[in-house]
């Protein structure tokens, strides 16, 4: 395994942003650690970013994996009325939207949600790694 210094907030945002409106991707720089975003506006990454192998293309992880970590956080709710609530924001049309417009009803649950999401973004952060046989010290 290749030890590597990478800012694991970066490596998050490259694991859960989807390009919708503009082409574009994320890599990690085998070498540096560092995580760059390649879009039509930017031009200053090296022109081989495609190609080159100490490029590793960081591919956003599925919206059915997002929406698991929305079903899992609802298994751990305890108050009754708010994992129903939540639960059936999840079995509609635009499960994403209706979940978070869902949250802002019960204020400690909301917070909880946060903390829980992004713990759960970071252990798909450490499992990318490891599947791509890197040791990650995060800074």
């Amino acid at each position: 395994m290749t030890k590597l210094k990478i800012k694991r907030d970066d490596l998050i945002d490259a694991l859960t942003f989807r390009f919708e409106l503009t082409e574009g991707a994320w890599y990690l720089d085998r070498e540096t650690g560092d995580v760059l975003l390649k879009t039509e506006d930017l031009d200053d990454l090296p022109e081989d970013i495609e190609e080159n192998p100490r490029y590793l293309e960081i591919n956003a992880i599925s919206s059915h994996e997002e929406f698991r970590i929305m079903e899992d956080f609802v298994a751990t709710v305890e108050d009754i009325a708010a994992a129903d609530r939540l639960g059936r924001a999840l079995e509609g049309r635009k499960p994403f939207r209706r979940f978070k417009d869902a949250l802002p009803d019960y204020p400690d649950l909301r917070e909880r949600w946060f903390r829980f999401e992004e713990d759960a973004h970071a252990v798909l952060a450490a499992e990318w790694c490891e599947a791509n046989d890197i040791e990650p010290e995060w800074v």
